[in-house]
């Protein structure tokens, strides 16, 4: 346990010692809390360099809080105006509501906190736009009458920090979930509690600092129903014992702060680890990808934690931050603004843009990066702020092009010139998504191989509130027959053999499909990333044991444009195109194949997927799915993203893309123009395809296990990877009636397994 006694910084200690005492709900021991008289505000045992380090600590962290705050200094006048004699907002403009009938997510009552701390901002100093309450009498004590409401009905029952509702925290407590007790509230308090160091009373110093321990002390401790703090939470939890620690001039928690917020920079090896996964990905409640939510504020995190620490003994060594957010990454170019792929927002998608959650903008501070990455010395970063510190002219921001596979999360990015592809996935090893306080409740289709593409960026803004959950962009579906419902959201996948293989230019991402809940749906599906920004899918090996109709959904999003569709001959094989909103596609024109087209005005309630309040979703609609009326019959089709008509029906007619093979064994295509295959390999032990190339022999690739594969006949140039993780080598024969070519491939395991080798053949 650590000691939380010591003298209040800075120098002004209250003229008699105050003492209280805070047991831990999950340790024997008992956590001293005092604040007592003293000469000095260090103790002896603290060397000058301490006592220089907590110094610099301390000032940067007054202007991080502050720098870091909204500008909401025209409304501290009313606040002011509002507040009552015993320090409590009207409840028209607070709803303080409390215990199981309080709303766990965004928990309305936490604005009394967020006031105090702009009104001690204001007073402290630095807030634009608030130079006439620096120092204020009048707005120091309307901020000591707010404290002292809250503090004065505090919880007692400790149980109450995670355990609410439950019989050791009855629903009459003020109780909430683990994140409004453990980190919202404790760090609103502590960022408010530094803001006013000097002019605490003893009373407020000792229930700042109650409130900050009880929650640091929740490290190391199996927290009922959460486990251990992980990840994000690690981070948010050490901010507040910083705060503490600078509060009362803590050496030991402020350096074991810093321990635990080091260690999170490690990367994360075990399958749904939380925190930093190798590929770049970022793991959070069993490992959900959370880059966009959870990742984001670690990185929020990291950036405040080391640029006060820079220089001190408590900065990190020079460690480089993975580049793997800049990829999940897109740009509004209507709006100007960034964001994260919803793809990485896991429930967070339940909420409209206005509301300023994860779907409302990056919410990184580029300025904070480019810092940090001169700080440390750091190319990645100081790439990463200045890419994406450009004008937005089109999705992809920061111009990056390529492909990228995530193989910890199942995940696959696809960046071109001026679009962004990406493919969520989950398998055996992941999880596809959850529904949390009510947020997301009918998100149990958003990893089934969904597709995303970026051109503008705005095309799936604030349209989930109305859109239909069962036709989740880029999936297969067998409509309806799945509950969607809170507790039928968040599930492990069934199937190991879901991954993907990249060059860093072109790649695959593959999915083997078994539905968690109903075991009804099964598939096969593949996503093909090729040059000149082709995409070609294939979808083989699909059962159902229900009579609700199978869909692959080509998009869903908001309707732009006019919708075309062609027939289109070439070579002699019939086609249908259909072309909208920049997106082309040609697919097979037979009987088993019937496409229906929605486009209109869709109705959704925000309501009803989430928390938000804000009014109803009126937004018109695209959506395009193809109707699988044979199951047994495998199609393919080729996706030309960011290109207007005229230039899809001339593209469309120039594809040279070939299947080779497209069953239940090998999934395969040739493309004549770059002379490539991609081949997946389906069964466990293996195969092997034959390609012919034109006026060329053909070539037969074989392989001894599951696997995905690209080879460039050019160069002899073979990338390779096991998507089901399992396998140590793969042997692969390449071979024509003049020669046989054999590599034994070792497979990368632990944390890299699922990864892509490239070797000459």
């Amino acid at each position: 346990m650590l000691s939380v006694y010591s003298p209040f910084y800075p120098l002004q200690t209250p003229s008699r010692a105050v003492a209280t005492s805070v047991m831990s709900p999950y340790r024997s021991e008992q956590v001293s809390t005092s604040i007592a008289s003293s000469s000095t505000a260090f103790p002896k045992t603290k060397s000058y360099s301490a006592q220089q380090d907590i110094d610099i600590i301390y000032e940067r962290r007054l202007n991080s809080i502050v720098g870091a705050l909204p500008d909401p200094a025209g409304s501290i006048s009313a606040w002011l105006s509002s507040l009552g004699p015993d320090g409590k907002w009207p409840d028209s403009e607070v709803d303080y509501t409390t215990g199981c009938a309080a709303r766990r997510a965004n928990w309305p009552a936490q604005e009394h906190w967020q006031r105090i701390l702009v009104m001690a901002a204001a007073w402290h100093g630095g807030l634009s736009g608030a130079n006439q309450y620096v120092k204020d009498t009048t707005i120091r004590a309307a901020i000591s009458r707010a404290m002292d409401y809250w503090f004065s009905r505090d919880f007692t029952n400790l149980a109450c920090l995670a355990s609410g509702g439950t019989v050791s925290c009855p629903c009459t407590n003020l109780d909430n979930s683990l994140w409004l007790q453990i980190i919202l509230i404790p760090d609103l308090v502590g960022q408010s509690c530094v803001l006013l160091n000097g002019t605490l009373t003893p009373a407020e110093v000792v229930s700042c600092a109650s409130t900050l321990v009880r929650s640091y002390d929740t490290f190391d401790t199996n927290i009922p129903g959460v486990g251990f703090l992980t990840g994000a939470n690690t981070l948010d939890v050490a901010s507040i014992g910083i705060d503490f620690s600078l509060l009362t001039v803590n050496l030991t928690v402020l350096t074991d702060a810093y321990r635990r917020v080091h260690l999170e920079l490690a990367v994360e090896n075990s399958v749904k680890a939380d925190g930093i996964r190798p590929d770049g990905a970022f793991g959070q409640h069993g490992g959900i990808l959370y880059n966009g939510n959870y990742g984001k504020d670690y990185i929020n995190d990291i950036l405040g934690f080391e640029i006060e620490a820079g220089g001190t003994q408590f900065a990190a060594n020079a460690t480089t931050l993975l580049d793997g957010d800049r990829w999940m990454i897109y740009g509004n170019s209507l709006k100007g603004t960034l964001h994260w792929d919803f793809s990485v927002l896991g429930r967070f998608i339940s909420f409209p843009v206005i509301d300023a959650q994860a779907t409302g903008s990056l919410n990184l501070n580029l300025t904070q990066v480019l810092e940090l990455g001169q700080t440390w010395s750091s190319d990645s970063l100081v790439t990463f702020a200045g890419s994406l510190s450009q004008t937005v002219t089109n999705a992809n921001a920061g111009s990056l092009k390529g492909n990228r596979m995530f193989f910890t999360n199942d995940y696959m990015v696809h960046r071109g010139p001026n679009y962004v592809t990406t493919v969520k996935m989950y398998s055996s090893r992941t999880q596809n998504t959850e529904c949390t306080n009510s947020q997301n409740p009918f998100g149990f289709h958003l990893s089934d191989g969904t597709v995303y593409t970026y051109l503008r960026g705005d095309e799936y803004e604030d349209i989930a509130a109305a859109w239909d959950w069962n036709l989740i962009p880029g999936t297969t579906v067998d409509y309806g027959a799945t509950i969607l419902s809170c507790d039928h959201t968040q599930f492990t996948g069934i199937e190991n053999f879901v991954g993907g293989v990249s060059d860093g230019e072109r790649g695959i991402a593959v999915m083997r499909y078994t539905n968690p809940v109903t075991k009804s749906l099964k598939w096969q599906k593949v996503w093909f990333f090729l040059d000149d920004d082709v995409q070609h899918v294939m979808i083989a090996n699909i059962t159902s044991t229900t009579s609700a109709p199978v869909y692959s959904v080509l998009d869903q999003r908001l309707h732009t444009t006019s919708v075309v569709q062609e027939e289109l001959v070439v070579d002699g094989t019939r086609s249908q195109t259909l072309w909208h909103g920049r997106m082309g596609y040609i697919l097979p024109q037979t009987d088993f194949v019937n496409i229906t087209i929605e486009a209109g005005q869709k109705t959704g309630n925000w309501s009803t997927i989430g928390t938000s309040t804000q009014p109803a979703a009126n937004v018109d609609l695209f959506a395009a799915w193809i109707n699988h009326s044979s199951l047994s019959t495998p199609i393919a089709y080729t996706i030309y993203p960011d290109t207007d008509v005229a230039t899809f029906s001339k593209k469309s007619k120039k594809l040279r893309l070939r299947t080779v093979q497209n069953d239940a064994h090998v999934s395969a295509i040739y493309d004549e123009v770059h002379k490539l295959c991609m081949i997946i390999f389906w069964d466990v032990d293996g195969g092997s395809t034959t390609i012919t190339p034109p006026s060329q022999r053909s070539i037969t690739i074989s392989t001894n296990g599951n696997s995905a594969l690209i080879y460039k006949f050019d160069s002899g140039e073979l990338v390779i990877s096991d998507p089901s993780q399992t396998l140590s080598y793969i042997e692969v024969i390449i071979s024509s009636q003049q020669i046989k070519k054999t590599a034994s491939i070792a497979m990368p395991q632990g944390g890299l397994a699922g990864s892509s080798i490239t070797q000459i053949v």
